[in-house]
């Protein structure tokens, strides 16, 4: 029996990388405060906002303006980009203009959820829009230049040290368990299934996951690679909602440019994936992957696949009593049409467990 594991960003976050949108929004917005720190200019701006002094004040340049703010520090060595960000915005001579209401609500996300799902928000805005002038266009280019920064914060990040978790390791080399699996697989005498091969999944760009290698297992960097920008994949795949059906009716490829699907094509990442799954029954291990509707089209097709005998969640413990299992197996429900499958092969509670335990 065959186990493909399904990494995402909780997996990069075990391993202490700050790899989370909210920390690349966190990011950006820092990059922006340090810049307009060197600014003897009235306006600045980059494909998705802008920066303007107003009125009377136009003789003033930003750089001035973070001198005001520096001047109010106990310390000058305690400027924050990011804070300084927020001063801004509550000035009565300084505008900062959202040019993308892609930015903005991802930005508004941030502030009130401490979290943000980019590709979904993308993918609202997408369905919404209609088929006249480049209004598909303008948003593309701004989830391109998005991306282009998503890149390079997660190649500061790759920097970082970070040393393999053992627990973590054991999880993904251990024998499958009789109670883990299908229904249909319990007759079998053994406790164990033992494993011929294992599939590390990435959908993160990092590769975190390298460290793990060995003889048994492989890794298949589905939605691309940092070290080859142009293989990286960013947008939506949910080919199950209803209104993707209303895009591909559109005599407009752009509302198509981002739909992931499509960008598989690309590479042989996703082939190689079906081989895997088309070769032998397999168990499915998530591990940091929240199972959303972005990945949903991919999803599908693992976890209902005819070879899939059991879907086994490592979920995320909050506290002493509270975790997410409960969320995580509500999302992996969303990825099936037929319910009945999905509690036959979803593991109970009983037989799962942190991917990482509180100290």
């Amino acid at each position: 029996m065959n186990r493909i594991v399904l990494i995402g960003n909780g997996f990069d976050k075990a391993h202490g990388l700050k790899t989370g949108y909210e920390d690349f929004v966190h990011w950006y917005w820092t990059q922006w405060g340090n810049k307009l720190l060197k600014f003897e200019s009235v306006k600045e701006e980059d494909e998705l906002c802008s920066f303007e002094l107003l009125g009377d004040y136009h003789y003033l340049c930003w750089r001035l303006v973070a001198d005001k703010y520096i001047e109010k520090l106990l310390n000058p060595n305690q400027f924050d980009g990011y804070n300084f960000i927020k001063w801004v915005r509550n000035l009565r001579y300084g505008v900062i203009e959202y040019k993308s209401e892609l930015l903005k609500r991802i930005s508004q996300s941030v502030e009130s959820k401490k979290w943000v799902d980019i590709e979904n928000i993308y993918y609202e805005i997408l369905v919404r829009e209609k088929s006249f002038g480049n209004r598909y266009k303008i948003l593309n280019n701004q989830l391109d230049f998005l991306r282009g920064k998503l890149i390079e914060y997660l190649l500061e990040i790759e920097k970082s040290d970070f040393t393999l978790i053992e627990s973590i390791k054991e999880k993904i080399f251990r024998p499958i368990k009789r109670c883990e699996v299908s229904v249909r697989y319990r007759y079998k005498t053994e406790d164990f299934f033992t494993l011929s091969n294992i599939m590390l999944l990435n959908f993160n760009y990092t590769s975190t996951p390298e460290i793990y290698l060995d003889d048994e297992a492989t890794i298949n960097y589905i939605h691309g690679k940092l070290d080859n920008p142009q293989s990286v994949i960013f947008g939506y795949g949910d080919e199950l909602d209803e209104n993707y059906k209303r895009l591909k009716e559109q005599n407009d490829s752009e509302c198509m440019r981002h739909v992931k699907s499509i960008r598989y094509l690309e590479h042989d990442n996703y082939r190689r994936m079906l081989e895997f799954i088309e070769s032998d029954s397999f168990q499915v291990v998530i591990m940091g992957h929240s199972c959303g509707n972005s990945d949903r089209t991919l999803l599908n097709t693992i976890f209902e696949h005819p070879n899939c005998v059991s879907i086994k969640p490592y979920y995320y413990q909050i506290n002493d009593k509270t975790d997410n299992y409960s969320e995580l197996t509500i999302n992996i429900n969303r990825n099936f049409n037929d319910p009945k499958q999905m509690r036959d092969r979803v593991v109970c509670k009983d037989y799962c467990e942190p991917l990482v335990s509180k100290e």
